[in-house]
């Protein structure tokens, strides 16, 4: 599924929780506001949009387009995750990846079956978790370079709280944040509440080549929607964290 089609389909699933829910904070006419260069940004023979880049740079070995990532799941073959979803011969299935998530509020729900993710703390915020190997989690206010760094340097490290982690793409975050709305009826990266405890998430798993522009997403409560944005790759802010998965 193209990037546009996964909006679409993002715009249709938040209508349709307004329409049984009235007094969801939320502007029907514009639910999901994108930067203009989101749009056909995974398509063509030379797409603006590369993912799970090496780093932010223009130069395009750096990273992965949609194409590249589909047909090396289709041979089993594609890196991070193994091979997706196992197929009926065995290979991957093209478009499907699983991710694990640290849910949210771990001392108040059954970790049998949790629901939700955790929110991505603001700086001297955060609370570690994990008993056998604590994670502290990664607070806002870092550049995406700076958590572009993090993460690759903890995939061959197992000592690491975040080994195999690794940033999202804007998929990845439009499918959390249905999957986090629909489980706790709650926005995801609620970034501008009103006791300012959430953040919101640089998608460090993708970037716009042509620009060296990192993406970023979150609810903005104040205009009613949810916003697909951008940012640079050296931007430091008190609200701009990371969320990060294992994909397996």
């Amino acid at each position: 599924m193209s990037l546009d089609s996964l909006c679409e389909t993002f715009k249709r699933f938040i209508l349709r929780y307004k329409g049984s829910h009235p007094d969801f904070y939320l502007d029907i006419n514009n639910p999901l506001w994108t930067w203009e260069d989101y749009q056909g940004a995974d398509m063509g023979d030379s797409p603006n949009l590369v993912y799970y880049p090496q780093s932010f740079t223009k130069k395009r070995s750096w990273g992965k387009t949609k194409a590249q990532i589909l047909e090396e799941q289709t041979e089993g073959r594609w890196t991070p995750a193994s091979a997706g979803v196992a197929g009926e011969k065995g290979l991957g299935t093209p478009g499907w990846t699983v991710h694990l998530f640290q849910p949210s509020n771990l001392d108040d729900q059954d970790m049998e079956t949790p629901i939700g993710f955790s929110s991505i703390p603001r700086q001297g915020q955060g609370t570690p978790q994990g008993k056998l190997t604590s994670r502290p989690p990664l607070e806002a206010n870092k550049t995406p370079n700076e958590y572009l760094s993090i993460l690759q340097n903890a995939q061959d490290d197992p000592d690491s709280p975040y080994f195999q982690e690794f940033g999202m793409t804007p998929e990845d975050w439009i499918m959390a944040f249905m999957t986090h709305f629909s489980e706790r009826e709650e926005p995801l990266d609620d970034a501008y509440n009103v006791i300012n405890t959430e953040s919101y998430s640089c998608l460090t798993g993708a970037f716009f080549s042509s620009s060296v522009l990192v993406l970023s997403a979150f609810w903005n409560h104040g205009v009613r929607c949810v916003c697909l944005g951008i940012e640079g790759s050296g931007d430091q802010n008190e609200n701009i964290g990371v969320r990060s998965s294992v994909i397996v």
